[in-house]
């Protein structure tokens, strides 16, 4: 069930808010969870009953692993937690990289092995991470085993159930435990008034819908074309190739921010506050930062359950420069089964390798202009092989885009647009210098943890003139949203 599509938005979400708050007024903190547990699964059944039940037993699975750690101690501890983690990597191992080995393993030794044609299940990188952690959190005394049916919420929350962000259990427990309870006697503790939850929400909601409709399917539409073209033709003109890349690079970000505003959101109709996943990455003066800035609850995860595991900086520069590598390549693998992926992340890797070194060894420091046109032409050269069905593909692209084939190379069927390229300068642009969705909303604590001050001082309010400005922006989703399509992580 598509966060666009009218059966959510007109159907489903209202129906859950009401049901929500006429749970609310009982009081009942397990009806309200048990509301939103139900809510979450049919949420998830819409798409597929059957993956629904492989969902459930690998919930339950994890429950009363995750119990059994939290009693054991010494070496049955960590020998429940491997089996834990190899356990959940295995589930996700077979569905999202059974054919793509047994692919890799033809290709090499001619075997024909017959492929097996596995269906992904939707989410199952996201809830597969985030079931890690929670294993590791209990591992390392981090977490406790609470009630049932608040885990259950923990892993079905529909609002960041298919694509996050990744959330820790100890984020969000709480706050489950804490829905109905009295906002006076909780007040220190629990979510902002009803009406606050809801304008909040619904504004955040908004803008991802703004992003995601009226902005990455959009400009969809001057991409797509270029990089299916590419899977067959032997050349790409450098204006297509630019068109392609600077399209695919504002696509990507205004889609998958625009899920995660649309997630965090949906949380805080119902009280929920979850951590944010971006953070204006496109503002990003250096590879570093943009890490920092972009999937940075994924980042967060890579960060402390690989990284730092591995041994982090703790061994001095070239083992450092391996974890850094290693976890890079893991990160892109985990996006998809394809040895674009895993390009990717090597490339990023490099990135990072270089970056450390130049703060290291080089007393240069570029201006902040200059810094941040490497940056974003770094980031926009590697979008270009994450995007890239195939190898092939993005050899041809990125060949395009130093102009190998002149500056124009007709492809049936495939249109030049320098307006579109035009406007995705534009965009970028404003990336990086508006503020982002949790930057317009400081004033009412949209996320978890502190938000950055913006460059530009713009703050949303309960006012009129942004109330006037929220209905052009519902009028014109309304106007587009039949045409929309599925977000671009719904498949990772």
């Amino acid at each position: 069930m598509l966060f666009t599509s009218p059966i959510f938005l007109f159907g489903f979400l209202p129906v859950v808010l009401l049901g929500f708050h006429l749970w609310r007024r009982v009081g009942s903190n397990i009806l309200l969870v048990a509301w939103l547990l139900a809510a979450s699964i049919v949420f998830y059944a819409w798409w597929s009953p059957a993956f629904l039940l492989l969902l459930i037993a690998s919930m339950l699975a994890n429950y009363y692993l995750g119990y059994a750690i939290q009693r054991a101690d010494g070496r049955t501890r960590k020998l429940l937690f491997i089996f834990g983690v190899a356990g959940n990597l295995a589930l996700l191992a077979y569905f999202k990289y059974a054919d793509f080995f047994i692919d890799t393993l033809n290709n090499v030794t001619r075997a024909d092995l017959p492929l097996l044609h596995v269906i992904l299940p939707l989410g199952i990188s996201f809830f597969t991470f985030q079931k890690i952690a929670y294993l590791a959190d209990i591992h390392a005394r981090h977490a406790r085993t609470r009630r049932l049916a608040d885990f259950a919420l923990f892993v079905f929350f529909f609002p960041q159930l298919i694509a996050g962000p990744i959330v820790h259990h100890s984020e969000v427990m709480p706050q489950f435990r804490l829905l109905g309870r009295e906002e006076a006697h909780d007040r220190q503790k629990a979510s902002a008034p009803a009406w606050e939850n809801s304008a909040v929400g619904l504004t955040i909601f908004l803008i991802g819908l703004v992003k995601k409709v009226v902005i990455a399917d959009q400009i969809a539409r001057y991409v797509s074309p270029v990089y299916a073209a590419a899977s067959h033709e032997p050349a790409v003109g450098f204006v297509l190739a630019w068109q392609a890349a600077l399209g695919y690079t504002v696509q990507l970000y205004f889609d998958f921010s625009g899920y995660s505003d649309m997630a965090i959101g949906l949380a805080r109709l119902f009280g929920i506050r979850l951590p944010a996943n971006f953070n204006s990455p496109y503002a990003s003066l250096s590879i570093v930062d943009f890490w920092r800035r972009w999937h940075m609850t994924l980042s967060r995860f890579l960060r402390d359950y690989v990284y730092i595991p591995l041994g982090g900086n703790r061994h001095g520069t070239c083992r450092r420069y391996a974890n850094l590598m290693a976890t890079m390549i893991l990160g892109g693998f985990w996006h998809g089964a394809g040895w674009t992926f895993v390009l990717w992340g090597a490339l990023h890797g490099l990135y990072l390798l270089i970056a450390h070194g130049w703060e290291s060894f080089s007393r240069i420091q570029l201006p902040a202009p200059l810094a941040w046109i490497v940056t974003l032409v770094a980031v926009i050269v590697a979008w270009v092989i994450f995007r890239a069905p195939d190898l092939h593909s993005a050899g041809v692209i990125l060949a395009g885009l130093i102009g190998v084939q002149g500056l124009h190379h007709p492809i049936a069927n495939v249109a030049e647009t320098p307006a579109a390229i035009l406007i995705s300068v534009a965009l970028l642009v404003l990336c990086a210098v508006l503020p982002n969705t949790q930057q317009i909303m400081r004033s009412y604590r949209p996320v978890l943890g502190p938000v950055t001050a913006p460059m530009l001082s713009l703050q949303w309010s309960p006012a009129l003139r942004f109330a006037a400005l929220g209905g052009v922006a519902a009028i014109a989703v309304m106007l587009l949203s039949w045409e929309t399509s599925e977000f671009l992580y719904f498949q990772f």
